[in-house]
This record gives structure tokens, sequence and C-alpha cells, in this order.
């Protein structure tokens, strides 16, 4: 395992010709920390883990979404054309929703 002290990489590199070493560094979890002023600057990560973590927002969020509406929730329950609309129609697939 990497550890993160190896990861960290002055900006100044960057216009030293060492993005391509620190873009090689990427991957596997392993993030590289751009050091601007010794304070953090930004972080690379791979493509992998961008759509893990965008993902893993994404799904908070819903999360949240779900948690608030469960918090609000007064019991009323809809039929199927309350909610999609006067003109729904089932399937003709033989499988009818269940609607609690």
């Amino acid at each position: 395992m990497t550890s993160i002290l190896d990861n960290l990489v002055p900006v100044s590199e960057f216009s030293h010709g060492g993005a391509s070493r620190a873009f090689n560094r990427v991957g596997d979890g392993n993030p590289v920390v751009v050091m601007k002023n010794n304070k953090p600057s930004a972080v690379i990560i791979s493509p992998d883990d961008y759509r893990r973590f965008t993902e893993a927002e994404e799904n908070f969020a819903l999360y949240l979404e779900a948690q608030e509406r469960l918090k609000n929730d007064d019991g009323t329950l809809l039929s199927p054309e309350e909610v999609f609309g006067k003109d729904y129609k089932p399937a003709d697939d033989g499988y009818e929703p269940e609607f609690e």
C-alpha cells in the first residue's frame, strides 16, 4: 500500500515535465495530492474512482430524499392513475405491479 506522503506532488513539478509522472501514479485507489505553498491544492483521481465517488454521492442524495419523505409521510396512498396520470393503462404482459 502506498503512503499518502508518496503521492504528494508539488505544483512546480508540473511545469518541469513532471505531469506525466504524477498522472502515472494515479490508480488503484491512490490519489495524487497536488501541493501549492505547502497546502493541498488539488487531488487527481482515476476515472474509475471519479465514477465511484459520483455514484456514491448520488446514492447518498437519494437516501437523504427517501429519509425526508419517510419523515413527512402522512400515510396517504395514491392510485396508479394519480401517480401516472388519468391515461394510465397497465401493461399487457400479465404482470401487474402492486402498490401499497
